[in-house]
């Protein structure tokens, strides 16, 4: 792998945040993601890859690790198709832990590429509705083709700022995969951190505060919110939610993914204290799992 940035504020900040695990932690950042697949079960859940080693992923159903040297599985006529997309294990786990029914009506709300939205609707079976959504038109392009691909026939594509997003109906579920410091796709990219700084942190958690607020209001009461980001700066996670729920009536719920690896989500951090039900939320670092660094919180609407 190439020689990967870690900026100096950054290990400071982890140091500070992980103590006897850093070291671990940037071991983990200088090491090679290891690529992932997850059949799409609307075409397929047995797909035979000549020449393509994959071992299963034990918490995700039809997703594997690929075990052997490839660069050219996305040129294969079975990628084309779409009866497997390439996505990794991390990013997946918004959409299941989310888990909509196939009645529901459910809101993707910044939703390009589009492998999530996909996701989402192979778990209702290509039934009820997903309204898929993402702020930037040249990223729509891109999502549409994910979608049409992968055989989605249950999907609406809009285009609106998230953050004052118009809709005439509330929402069963949301996704919010936030838009974020990308801290944990370093092990995909060396050079991921070469506009890190705390001041785009604190940015993009502005933002994400925003993107929240704007997410809850949309939710039905009794309604279901995934919060998730690929960074593991509190200010981008728990600083969000604690925010949420000192302004609503929200309430987190437990995550359970067996077999794999879950930290809790922090309740302290620089001399802050957020909502001790924030513990709820998981943290999946690389350096325990061998896979992207992410963040997760399920979020429930009371009536």
């Amino acid at each position: 792998m190439s020689k990967v940035y870690l900026p100096e504020k950054f290990i400071e900040k982890y140091e500070g945040l992980l103590k006897e695990e850093a070291s671990d932690f940037f071991e983990s950042c200088k090491t090679r993601l290891t690529k992932s697949i997850i059949f799409n079960s609307l075409k397929t859940n047995n797909l035979n890859l000549k020449d393509i080693i994959l071992e299963k992923v034990n918490y995700i159903d039809n997703a594997y690790f690929i075990k052997s040297e490839t660069n050219a599985l996305g040129n294969t006529i079975e990628h084309h198709i779409g009866l497997f997309q390439m996505q990794e294990v991390s990013s997946m786990l918004p959409a299941i832990v989310l888990n909509p029914k196939e009645t529901d009506v459910v809101l993707d709300l910044t939703a390009a590429p589009g492998n999530k939205t996909g996701l989402l609707a192979q778990i209702m079976r290509n039934k009820g509705l997903i309204i898929a959504n993402d702020v930037d038109k040249t990223r729509i392009k891109t999502l549409i083709f994910t979608l049409k691909k992968l055989g989605v026939t249950n999907t609406i594509v809009t285009c609106q700022n998230g953050i004052n997003y118009n809709t005439p109906f509330l929402f069963d579920k949301i996704l919010l995969d936030a838009p974020c410091s990308c801290e944990g796709m370093v092990r995909k990219k060396p050079d991921a951190l070469k506009e890190w700084s705390e001041p785009h942190v604190l940015s993009k958690s502005e933002l994400q505060k925003q993107l929240i607020t704007s997410a809850f209001k949309l939710l039905k009461k009794n309604g279901e919110l995934v919060y998730s980001t690929c960074t593991m700066s509190p200010e981008e996670n728990e600083e969000v939610i604690d925010l949420l729920l000192k302004n609503t009536n929200a309430k987190i719920e437990e995550i359970t993914i067996p077999k794999l690896i879950c930290d809790s989500g922090i309740t302290e951090y620089k001399n802050k204290k957020y909502n001790p039900e924030i513990q709820k939320a998981i943290r999946i670092w690389p350096h325990k799992n061998n896979i992207e660094g992410f963040f997760i919180c399920k979020i429930k609407k009371l009536e």
